[in-house]
């Protein structure tokens, strides 16, 4: 018996040694409609699942209380981010949570609307200023790729456009030292694996192969989450889901 409370006293002090050793850490989400909170036609990204909302059933892939600000915003480019002044909604945001002390992870997205306007270097060279600017505020930039269409060519692979930007993403992380999630990479596999029957079971409409829906949210919002935690091992107030990361990295579809 003594053993066994030595040993239950012993998994309780790790747990509150690991949780202690979390830094307490705040989210800014910057991008476009794959990303944003929209629930309206042409947008709903995976905003929703990785903070978690009444949308997803406050299904979380977060720890609760942990502040994540999504300022992403359907249509935007880098450029037109900056320009409409969502960019300052998203700094003021992260230098109030920087200013409490909180280490401020802020998830860059960009791309399905940067490759209607523009080649791919004037993204990298907008979000090369992005980078710099949340660094000067103390923030923890993060580039993320974009998420993938749900387009499939005959042979049930994905017609691949975002590339060039998904690329240029990569490029950017490397030149500027960030973490980085290839969001575009992953998704692809898994949406490949699963099929596109189950893939658009995701769309926010059924012709929709951008955006999502609550079960596209909330699967890709674990992505999200799953991508961010191997990214930053044991620092971050990440909840698990074993059954959904399992079926990710498995290609099993969940809906």
């Amino acid at each position: 018996m003594l053993a066994t409370r030595s040993a239950i006293l012993a998994a309780l002090v790790g747990v509150a040694v690991a949780a202690a050793a979390i830094q307490p850490t705040s989210f800014v989400l910057v991008g476009d409609s794959t990303t944003a909170n929209g629930t309206e036609p042409n947008s709903g990204g995976w905003g929703n699942g990785f903070c978690g909302s009444t949308i997803t059933g406050n299904i979380a892939s977060l720890v609760a209380g942990t502040p994540c600000i999504n300022t992403a915003h359907d249509g935007a480019t880098t450029g037109s981010f900056v320009a409409d002044g969502f960019f300052n909604v998203s700094l003021a945001a992260i230098k109030g949570e920087v200013a409490k002390g909180r280490r401020t992870l802020v998830t860059i997205q960009f791309g399905h609307n940067d490759m209607k306007v523009a080649p791919p270097e004037s993204m990298g060279a907008n979000m090369t200023v992005m980078v710099k600017q949340i660094r000067a505020l103390g923030g923890e930039p993060v580039l993320v790729t974009s998420l993938t269409r749900r387009s499939f060519n005959a042979n049930g692979t994905i017609q691949d456009a975002l590339g060039p930007w998904a690329n240029e993403t990569i490029l950017i992380s490397q030149q500027q030292n960030t973490h980085l999630l290839d969001l575009h990479a992953a998704s692809i596999k898994y949406v490949e694996t699963i099929g596109p029957d189950a893939a658009h079971r995701l769309n926010r409409l059924p012709d929709d192969n951008t955006h999502l829906n609550v079960n596209g949210t909330t699967v890709f919002g674990r992505m999200l989450a799953d991508l961010i935690n191997q990214s930053f091992p044991g620092q971050l107030p990440v909840i698990p889901n074993p059954p959904l990361t399992f079926n990710i990295s498995h290609g099993i579809a969940s809906f």
